[in-house]
């Protein structure tokens, strides 16, 4: 009789010991692991297409007074161990490629955003640059500075490409960035704020 109790004793501490660990097995993730997933989801997957921008400010706006701003287009965030792009001189409203990385540009007069360019949109007919910045009748920008209002525009419907080799077709990582706007203000300390729409391709 004995012996029966203490088996029933030790099956019902058996039981129990299980479904506490069923249960840890179970819970929800700790904080430091929602976290980490939130900060996964950051990442631009293939096809998608993620707003992006930072701000700035310069005690003198000359082209170097305001630095360079490195930029991981993928994790869209500043990063100056990783970056993508990089963007310099006036306002910071020059964009070039980090090192690693390669950059060209295309005109889609039929592409009103850059969320709708396609992998066979940009394959042929780019055009490979250094940097691009004021766009001028000799040399090739992403935006129009007005001399007389002072502002800047975003030149119509031309997309940066940003690839990881030095065509679309041997790339890993290609990336289009399209300029939302560039905003300066200020009069000492002087402050930009740029503005642009990532679409990662591979």
């Amino acid at each position: 009789m004995k012996n029966n109790i203490l088996k029933i004793t030790l099956s019902l501490a058996l039981v129990a010991i299980l479904g506490a660990s069923c249960k840890k097995e179970t819970a929800a993730p700790s904080e430091s692991a929602q976290l980490s997933l939130n900060g996964a989801q950051a990442t631009i997957p293939v096809n998608g297409t993620e707003a992006g921008s930072f701000t700035n400010s310069a005690a003198v706006p000359s082209a170097s007074g305001w630095g360079t701003i490195a930029y991981n287009l993928t994790e869209n965030l500043i990063d100056s161990d990783d970056p993508e792009a990089l963007f310099s001189q006036n306002f910071n409203g020059n964009i070039s490629p980090a090192t690693g990385f390669f950059l060209s540009y295309t005109d889609l007069p039929s592409v009103a955003n850059v969320a709708d360019v396609t992998l066979a949109n940009v394959s042929t007919g780019l055009t490979a640059a250094t940097t691009l910045g004021n766009n001028t009748t000799t040399v090739a920008g992403w935006y129009n500075y007005n001399t007389t209002t002072r502002t800047i525009a975003p030149v119509a419907s031309r997309y940066i490409i940003i690839a990881n080799a030095s065509t679309v077709a041997a790339a890993t990582k290609v990336l289009v960035v399209q300029l939302d706007s560039i905003v300066g203000t200020g009069t000492g300390p002087y402050n930009t704020a740029v503005a642009f729409h990532t679409k990662r391709l591979k």
